[in-house]
């Protein structure tokens, strides 16, 4: 970089407590949507007339993202990039996104263009309300029939658990910096952020927005994370499946119980002996699925307890390109 490019961004630094939107966009091996992505919020930003900055965070990609990540830093000073040592998780990278953004309204998108960044200023203009936060919400999803079922479920769940704030949520989302200053006063390290946002009492909006087909590439949004995503939902706010383990327990050894009176006095009465094998095998494998089914749940709780003892960050950046504060290299 040439001596008059380090001044012009130099003298971009010292503009940068003016940003008043921070846009944050986690992201793990998108290379293919990335230059588009920057273009298009490049656009819908500049006609917003406001302050800005762009936070990539990269999640540990395996594929050229950094490099493209790179090249965009070098030719837009309102680029910055976090690179994490490694796959943390998409609430661990937007997390750092949030530590090291400037922006008075801190956008969050998803990398894959299936929130439009054109929808933006809807948001901006919803939370300029009043509102802490608002979600932008799709009346009619792009998505797999498998993640339209997952996001459906993930909204019954947390229905039922979440019991302050609404509970229609999405990753497309625009929240006051001062409802990220409340977020961070909890200090788990797994963390469901919507339900944090909720339960800190922040005051939600709601905005219709457009839903888009994925640019690129294959979602990385499997089932396995979908599960994480719903234990991470209920352990973190609720601790109502222990204590129906302990009532279906407590229901399954009374009928235990039942059908051994039922079958005692059967054979005092009449000489009957107990039936034969097969309601034997049933019966266990009913007693034995739920006992399996209790243990997992109470060892979910234990795991995310382990998390929480060992005081682990929750990211650690492995290089920050276009940070203007001095920030530590891991957060807890």
């Amino acid at each position: 970089m040439s001596r008059a490019e380090d001044l012009e961004r130099n003298a971009a630094e010292m503009k940068r407590e003016t940003v008043q939107i921070s846009v944050v966009i986690p992201l793990y091996n998108e290379e293919e949507n990335l230059e588009a992505l920057h273009s298009r919020l490049t656009r819908v930003l500049v006609d917003l007339g406001m302050p800005y900055e762009m936070i990539f965070i990269d999640d540990g990609s395996k594929d050229g993202s950094f490099h493209i990540l790179q090249c965009l830093y070098t030719r837009d000073n309102h680029v910055r990039v976090i690179r994490l040592t490694r796959n943390f998780g998409q609430p661990a990278a937007k997390s750092a996104g949030f530590d090291f953004s400037k922006g008075k309204i801190v956008v969050t998108i998803d990398a894959d263009l299936e929130h439009p960044p054109e929808e933006i200023p809807k948001l901006i203009k919803k939370i300029e309300e009043g509102h802490d936060v608002v979600y932008g919400i799709f009346p009619e999803r792009k998505h797999s029939t498998f993640r339209i079922a997952g996001s459906g479920f993930s909204k019954w769940v947390l229905s039922k658990i979440v019991t302050v704030g609404r509970t229609n949520i999405s990753g497309f989302a625009a929240i006051r910096a001062s409802a990220i200053e409340r977020l961070n006063l909890c200090g788990e390290r797994t963390r469901f952020l919507s339900g944090l946002l909720s339960w800190t009492g922040a005051n939600v909006g709601t905005v219709e927005v457009e839903h888009h087909y994925r640019h690129a590439g294959k979602s990385r949004y499997g089932i396995f994370k979908l599960l994480g995503l719903w234990f991470d939902m209920i352990v973190s706010f609720t601790d109502l499946p222990l204590r129906l383990a302990s009532i279906g327990g407590f229901i399954l050894g009374a009928i235990g119980l039942l059908m051994a009176l039922g079958y005692l006095i059967r054979y005092l009465l009449y000489g009957f002996g107990v039936p034969g094998f097969a309601t034997t095998v049933i019966l266990l494998f009913i007693f034995f699925g739920f006992q399996f089914l209790y243990l997992g749940i109470i060892g979910e709780y234990l795991a995310r307890i382990n998390t929480e003892v060992r005081h682990r960050p929750r990211y650690i950046v492995r290089e920050a390109l276009g940070t203007y504060q001095a920030h530590d290299e891991t957060r807890g």
